[in-house]
């Protein structure tokens, strides 16, 4: 019979452009290692190991895994690779989950990265590979043109403007001042922001992600370990896993993706029935600013003719309705390989009580999300979706 699970320690390296200081088994010993120390655990605690990482492109190596298995504590222990691409983060904690739910272990590790400053070519060469053949890669499209795109596509859409997506990057670079693993940590203002030069229009600088090296691990027990483990374990009260195709440069990116019915999902499993009442902090996978806003109304919190008012009134602010990034998220540090990790441990925090700067006050249930997408053959895009609700109290 399935068991309840719980997260019971995290840990992160500092986020970079080049952690020049690592080679790759030291980059994830020194988040394996943080994690297991949260956990007050040693390496003989664990009884297997899912290792998540993106493309091996980003990192110029093949099998990263096989090379750092011994540095992550998987040493004659099972040891499982996840590649969703942004997703892994958040696919690799859900693997570890099926692991302990399954009864086959009782204490899984999860850890997750990427070396995006590794590889001989820049990442967004070889996102751009991705795109159809004939119709779009002579254009040399990457990501920028094509989130830009999508960005009009949903102002026009949802009915919001350049404002309130400098609101959202105002809001999350500020965030990240609290948070001792963020990247990049601007102190700025909307007013500031709304000058700096478009990047493509309508993006500006602090609108989108910028391109981090670093490692994230969450360690997953069953509930009888968990109880033992801590006295505030993460419990994970909801999930849900999908798959949405899209044609990237043809037919555009649907920001909302499958957001909605994701969500609803994980919300039926733990019980949410009214998620604006029932959430008190969200850490989703918002790599680029507008994508908040209508992942406001995508995740139950309003109708969608309302997601611009929500941003003027602060909604997703640290001292607004439902704080949305308190640790600066994707768009402050963005490791394709653990980004999504990232998200759901950064939720783990909260609901745990360790967020100290970044926490927010009395968290019983926290969403986080992971998305990201594999190129197939030509041009279609699967992109993968993850979601998780943690709460304080098992249900």
């Amino acid at each position: 019979m399935p068991r309840r699970v719980a997260i019971v320690g995290t840990g992160q390296t500092q986020y970079k452009s080049k952690l020049r200081q690592y080679a790759s088994p030291d980059m994830y010993f020194e988040a394996v290692q943080k994690c297991l120390d949260d956990a007050e655990l040693s390496v003989t605690d664990i009884d297997a190991v899912v290792f998540g990482l993106g493309p091996e492109s980003f990192d110029g190596i093949n099998g990263v895994d096989k090379w750092c298995s011994d540095a992550v504590g998987a040493l004659n222990k099972p040891l499982m690779r996840i590649n969703t691409g942004g997703a892994t983060g958040g696919s690799t904690v859900l693997a570890a989950l099926d692991h302990v739910a399954s009864g086959m272990f009782d204490v899984v590790l999860a850890v997750a990265g990427q070396r995006m400053g590794e590889g001989t070519g820049h990442p967004q060469y070889g996102l751009g590979l991705g795109f159809d053949p004939i119709l779009v890669r002579p254009l040399y499209v990457n990501s920028l043109p094509v989130f830009s795109g999508d960005a009009l596509i949903c102002m026009e859409k949802f009915g919001f403007t350049e404002y309130h997506m400098t609101r959202i990057a105002v809001k999350n670079h500020l965030n990240a001042l609290n948070n001792p693993y963020a990247h990049v940590r601007v102190n700025t203002t909307v007013e500031e922001a709304l000058k700096a030069k478009y990047l493509s229009y309508p993006l500006r600088l602090l609108d989108m992600c910028p391109s981090s090296e670093g490692a994230c691990a969450v360690i997953v027990a069953s509930e009888e370990r968990a109880k033992k483990i801590t006295s505030r374990p993460a419990w994970i009260n909801g999930f849900n896993a999908g798959t949405t195709i899209i044609n990237t440069g043809i037919g555009g990116v649907d920001s909302t993706y499958s957001w909605d019915a994701m969500v609803r999902r994980a919300y039926k499993m733990a019980g949410i029935d009214n998620p604006r009442k029932q959430i008190q902090v969200a850490e989703p996978y918002i790599p680029i600013s507008y994508q908040e806003i209508p992942a406001y109304a995508a995740f139950g919190f309003c109708k969608p003719n309302e997601v611009a008012k929500l941003t003027e009134d602060g909604f997703g602010e640290m001292g607004g309705e439902i704080p949305f990034c308190p640790s600066g998220g994707c768009l402050c540090s963005n490791t394709i390989g653990c980004s999504g990790m990232a998200r759901f441990a950064e939720a783990a925090i909260q609901v745990m009580g360790k967020g100290g700067a970044r926490q927010v006050s009395n968290v019983t249930n926290a969403l986080a999300t992971a998305g990201g997408g594999l190129f197939g053959t030509g041009r279609m895009t699967a992109f993968f979706l993850d979601t998780v609700i943690l709460g304080a109290q098992p249900h």
